[in-house]
């Protein structure tokens, strides 16, 4: 398991001629691309930790604080970018790797204890609907064969942890969708784009289906600059669809993560609060009009 997790790391790093071999050797039908590697990671989900677990839903933040402060109390370095998908999962294959070579028992249970608490406190919570993503939106690349793997390596492999004991501090932190009726417009637009808040990733593809299922051409690829002309052009009907889009996304993190128990209702319960206040704007709407 330590190599598999350390080379599923190497994948979400830019391609290069070492990727080809990994992926020959971890049985992908499908070669690494520049291209897709660009709309995968650098536009559509960027692997930085921060951005789903920020109630600003961008990189930096008090969830980087958070993780820069675990490397140092592991008394490591900080790397560069220390919440980028691959040095965390690097790490939790050195931690793994530690705990096996560890001479002492107690040296050992200390090594796991620290493995454990990367897992549940900087990966596991933000993790599994990162994947559930990357999955639905790379499956005709390797990228897609990528999330599935490392998902049924994180699957197998949390049991050994030990019991999640409280929520994380990220999810503990997280706010859920501020209401716009209280808080005003511009706070509740930007909380969309933070997935801890929204319960789930927002992306241009779910708004260009929107789109289209509304009956407008987006004027652009950027994802709030489509937001605002949907709920411009058609508010009622795009909060309805967002609505729909968090109840479906609830649903389906329930039924393929349940096995990470509190992490897993979190998730849910944020996804479909949100969802009501989103159908609650749109009946909103259509009772004005």
């Amino acid at each position: 398991m330590v190599e598999l997790i350390r080379a599923l790391g190497v994948f979400c790093e830019p391609p290069a001629d070492e990727h080809k071999r990994l992926a020959e050797i971890l049985g992908f039908s499908k070669s690494p691309c520049a291209d897709a590697y660009q709309e995968i990671f650098c536009n559509d989900l960027p692997p930085f930790a921060s951005v789903y677990l920020s109630n600003e839903g961008v990189m930096g933040g008090e969830a980087l604080e958070r993780i820069s402060g675990f490397w140092q109390a592991l008394q490591r370095e900080v790397p560069h970018e220390p919440d980028h998908l691959s040095r965390l999962l690097g790490l939790a294959a050195l931690l793994e790797e530690k705990q096996i070579s560890a001479g002492e028992p107690a040296r050992a249970l200390l090594i796991q204890r620290s493995r454990a608490a990367l897992f549940w406190e900087h990966l596991l919570p933000w993790i599994p609907t990162y994947l559930d993503r990357a999955e639905s939106i790379a499956k005709d690349t390797v990228y897609g064969e990528w999330a599935r793997l490392l998902s049924e390596a994180l699957l197998s492999d949390f049991e050994c942890l030990g019991p999640l004991e409280n929520l994380p501090r990220h999810l503990a932190a997280s706010s859920g969708l501020p209401d716009p009726r209280r808080r005003g417009a511009a706070q509740f637009f930007s909380s969309l784009f933070a997935p801890v808040q929204l319960g789930f990733i927002l992306l241009a593809e779910d708004l260009n289906n929107l789109a289209d299922e509304i009956g407008i051409l987006p004027k652009d690829h950027d994802r709030q600059a489509i937001l605002k002309d949907l709920l411009r052009v058609a508010p009622k009907e795009t909060l309805g669809g967002l609505a729909d889009m968090a109840y479906e996304r609830s649903c389906y993190i329930s039924n393929k993560w349940s096995s990470l128990g509190e992490l897993c209702s979190h998730w849910e319960r944020r996804a479909k609060e949100s969802g009501e206040l989103l159908q609650q704007l749109s009946q909103d709407l259509e009772q004005e009009a």
